[in-house]
């Protein structure tokens, strides 16, 4: 049963589970107390050993089996989990009724010098009173609802986690890309290849380097907060950033994009695509004066699409892997792909011909919990 307070995040469940039925046989006792001095009878201590105690004593032997269904069926389709459970609570109100009476004949030679009834007048008892039937098919469906209630208020709480999770995620991915954008270098560098641009009256190109770059920190800055953006928001992101990047450079960079069109309406994580970039010009093709490449593409493979970033330059370091040495930016990326697809995705770096490639394969069916996502960039949005 720790499974169950696992799921519950409950602890001590089985403890509040007992103290249940204890309140609840106490509260019966009363009852037939009051009832038996209404009716001036006196009161016989013998005869609340069949009712209450042998039945919340069965009631609670019972509720671990109930446990173990619950646990068996949560994940079944709502329909099903209840038509079942429905056909289960007239099979749990016959044991029930049948096993708390053979309690109450134990209990009573426990306790008792004899019990109250023989075996005979039992088993006729048991044939008169199948209102018990009723009132235990009635507990178990009473407790599978409590159940149910449990299981929903705890999802529902870890999906408000999860989307508190995921806005701190994106939160960090935009201040690592504003961090990225505003350091000295990178303005230093963008900034004077716009002076030499003038100096040699290329007032044309100038205007569009100055325009890519205030449009770039613009975008940055008044980027939706939402979890998922269609993969042409994030190319064009990273477009401004590759215009700055390409004036630079000039003729030492070559840029590729095979993009297909079906894909640019694919949602894919917000700024999943730019950190990727920026690391391909900071590792690797500016740490070389040889000529220098980028490819960038976006296809669409057996219903899932894959992203492939590779640009030339430095390889992985000798003794590199992806588990020890990911920085802030894969590793806060990496975990935000991990939140967002339960661990359907896949995230790869590896060493290609005279650079790297990262290669990022997603779902785009409903493998995805979409009422994750959609908690998620509503309180993003708000």
């Amino acid at each position: 049963m720790a499974q169950l307070a696992r799921v519950f995040k409950v602890k001590h469940f089985l403890v509040y589970n007992a103290l249940l039925w204890i309140v609840l046989a106490g509260i019966s006792l009363l009852q037939y107390y009051s009832f038996g001095i209404s009716l001036d009878n006196q009161f016989d201590p013998t005869s609340i050993i069949r009712q209450p105690l042998a039945t919340y004593l069965t009631y609670w032997i019972l509720s671990f089996l109930v446990f173990d269904l619950f646990l068996a069926t949560r994940h079944y389709p709502r329909r099903w989990f209840w038509l079942l459970h429905f056909s289960i609570s007239l099979i749990f109100g016959l044991v029930h009724k049948t096993l708390s009476y053979v309690n109450g004949l134990l209990l009573e030679r426990l306790f008792l010098p004899r019990e109250t009834l023989t075996w005979r007048e039992l088993i006729d008892l048991w044939q008169l009173t199948w209102i018990d039937f009723l009132v235990g098919s009635s507990v178990y469906l009473m407790m599978l609802l409590v159940l149910f209630a449990l299981d929903f208020w705890q999802r529902y709480q870890d999906e408000q986690l999860l989307s508190l999770e995921l806005q701190n995620r994106l939160v960090e991915a935009q201040l690592s890309n504003m961090k990225m954008q505003m350091q000295p270098h990178f303005l230093f560098n963008a900034l004077n290849t716009i002076a030499m641009m003038v100096r040699k009256n290329s007032n044309q190109e100038a205007v569009a380097m100055i325009s890519s770059l205030s449009g770039m920190l613009r975008n940055s800055l008044s980027r939706k907060r939402q979890s998922l953006v269609p993969l042409q928001d994030e190319l064009q992101l990273i477009n401004q950033y590759l215009t700055i990047e390409k004036a630079r450079y000039q003729d030492r960079l070559t840029i590729h994009q095979n993009i297909q069109p079906e894909t640019l309406t694919v949602l894919v994580p917000n700024l999943i695509l730019q950190p990727i970039v920026e690391n391909a010009f900071k590792h690797g093709i500016s740490q070389s004066i040889e000529q220098a490449q980028l490819d960038i593409t976006a296809q669409m493979d057996n219903g899932k699409l894959v992203m492939e970033v590779f640009n030339s330059g430095n390889q992985l370091p000798e003794g590199w892997h992806l588990t020890r040495n990911r920085g802030i930016g894969l590793g806060n990326t990496i975990s935000r792909l991990m939140q967002l697809y339960q661990g359907n995705f896949r995230f790869q770096i590896n060493e290609k011909e005279n650079g790297v490639l990262v290669r990022i394969v997603l779902p785009t069916d409903d493998k995805i919990s979409q009422k994750t996502l959609r908690n998620a960039t509503g309180k993003l949005q708000q």
